[in-house]
C-alpha cells in the first residue's frame, strides 16, 4: 500500500514538472514573439510636468525629460531624436504631462507663446492664412482684429467659341468676344468663398484678449494702424482654397456681431431688370417699407 502511495506521488511529481517545464516554454515564446512583433525604439519622454514656457535648456538640464524605449508602432513620426540641437532656443507651447513622448510641435519660438496665438488656434483646429489686400478689397482698412468677414472673389465670364445669336438669329457677339449669357448687364461674376471669417490680426496688431496694448498714455483706446496686411483663423482646407482661387482676387465685407451666415447663391447672370428698376427690389434692403430707419444714436 506504500508502494502505490509512492508511485502515485511520484507520478504527481514528474506531470508537475512537465507541466512547469511547458508553462515556462510558452512565456518564454510569448516574451520572443512580442519582441518580434514590437520592435523598441528610444524616444524622449517628459519625467515630471513641464509647465508652459519652460525654455528647452532648462528642461534639458534639469532632466524633465529622458530616454525611454517604446514599441516603434507607438512612436509619434515626429518625435524628437536630439533635443539640444532640435529644441535649441525654443520653449514649452503648453504644459506638457508626465509620460507624453516630446514631438517637435510641443516647443516653439519665446514670441510665438507670448502672443497666445497657438492657443487660439489649437482650441479649434485652426491655422492661419496672411494675405495683402487694397483699400476697395480690405473694406478701406476699417478692419480691425477681433472682427468677422465675409469673402468674395470675382470670377471672369466665359468667352463664347462661336457668333452669339439674338432670337431672331442676329449676331449680338462675335467667335471670341465676351459675352455675357442672354444679358449684357453684367462684366464678372461676383461670388461669395465663405462667410464669417475671424479676423486674427491687422498688420502685426492682435486682439486684446491676445496680450494687445490697446490703450494709449492718455488712456485713449488705441487700433492697429490701417493696414491691407489681413491674417484669418480658417481650418486647413479653407487655406487650400483661397490660396488657389488667387489671393488678390478676394474682397472682404465687414460684418456686424449679429450677423448669421446662410446661403448665398450665384446672382442670374440672365437678368435684364436691375433692382432699382423693380418695385420689390428699389433699395438694397428691398421695398421702400423695408428701409432701415435712423435712430437716435444715429443721429
Amino acid at each position: 500500500m506504500n508502494s502505490r502511495r509512492i508511485i502515485i506521488l511520484l507520478v504527481a511529481v514528474v506531470i508537475a514538472a512537465v507541466a512547469s517545464m511547458g508553462l515556462l516554454s510558452y512565456v518564454r515564446n510569448l516574451e520572443t514573439e512580442a519582441t518580434d512583433v514590437y520592435q523598441l525604439e528610444e524616444v524622449w519622454v517628459v519625467q515630471d510636468t513641464i509647465p508652459r514656457g519652460t525654455p528647452a535648456q532648462q528642461v534639458i538640464s534639469s532632466g524633465l525629460i529622458a530616454l525611454q524605449q517604446v514599441p516603434v508602432e507607438f512612436m509619434p513620426a515626429s518625435a524628437i531624436k536630439d533635443p539640444a540641437v532640435e529644441l535649441a532656443g525654443l520653449v514649452a507651447v503648453t504644459d506638457l504631462p508626465p509620460s507624453s513622448v516630446v514631438v517637435s510641435g510641443n516647443f516653439v519660438a519665446p514670441g510665438v507663446v507670448n502672443t497666445g496665438i497657438t492657443d487660439r488656434l489649437e482650441e479649434r483646429g485652426m491655422v492661419t492664412l496672411t494675405f495683402s489686400l487694397g483699400q476697395t478689397n480690405a473694406a478701406a482698412y476699417l478692419i480691425q482684429p477681433g472682427d468677422y468677414v465675409n469673402i468674395l472673389t470675382l470670377v471672369g465670364l466665359v468667352e463664347e467659341e462661336d457668333d452669339v445669336t439674338d432670337s431672331e438669329g442676329d449676331v449680338i457677339a462675335t467667335d471670341g468676344e465676351e459675352f455675357n449669357r442672354e444679358s449684357d448687364l453684367y462684366n464678372q461674376d461676383a461670388r461669395y468663398v465663405y462667410q464669417q471669417a475671424e479676423v486674427l490680426a491687422v498688420a502685426s496688431a492682435l486682439p486684446s484678449d491676445l496680450g494687445e496694448n490697446t490703450t494709449a498714455e492718455d488712456g485713449e483706446p488705441v487700433g492697429p494702424p490701417p493696414s491691407g496686411l489681413i491674417t484669418l483663423a480658417v481650418p486647413p482646407e479653407a487655406v487650400q482654397l483661397m490660396l488657389s482661387i488667387g489671393l488678390d482676387n478676394l474682397y472682404l465685407s465687414l460684418l456686424p456681431t449679429n450677423y448669421e451666415p446662410q446661403p448665398l447663391p450665384p446672382i442670374d447672370l440672365d437678368e435684364f431688370q436691375l433692382p432699382g428698376e423693380d418695385a420689390e427690389r428699389l433699395t438694397p434692403y428691398g421695398p421702400p417699407s423695408n428701409q432701415p430707419q435712423s435712430t437716435e444714436e444715429d443721429q
